[in-house]
């Protein structure tokens, strides 16, 4: 058993945004993105894999495969790797979410990142 605490993943972003690895194995990753105000995650794909994400703080709208998703704190919403995917920070502060991706597909997306 592991316990971890959101607390000690938030960070303000120096740039854009800060992402921070909770947890990762060859089965599943987690992390929290930091995204800072009036900024967004550039639309990508993630292959052949499930994200889950989730809003801690701020709120959102995720756009997949062009379909706008406004997303609050405490709701949840799933997309299948091969949807491309983007996420603009719609708060007054930091949007912080919870990303799992299942398996954990490729390499690169196990590292902290400050973008």
């Amino acid at each position: 058993m592991q316990k971890f605490v959101f607390d000690d993943f938030f960070q303000t972003p120096g740039n854009k945004i800060a992402k921070r690895v909770i947890f990762k194995d060859e089965k599943v990753i987690a992390f929290i993105l930091n995204i800072a105000k009036g900024e967004f995650l550039p639309g990508h794909t993630h292959g052949e894999v499930s994200l889950l994400l989730q809003i801690l703080d701020g709120s959102a709208t995720v756009i997949t495969d062009g379909l706008e998703t406004p997303l609050e704190p405490g709701e949840l919403i799933k997309v299948e790797g091969n949807e491309k995917v983007q996420v603009v920070n719609q708060g007054e502060g930091t949007l912080r979410l919870f990303v799992t991706i299942a398996p954990m597909g490729n390499e690169a997306f196990a590292k902290d990142a400050d973008v």
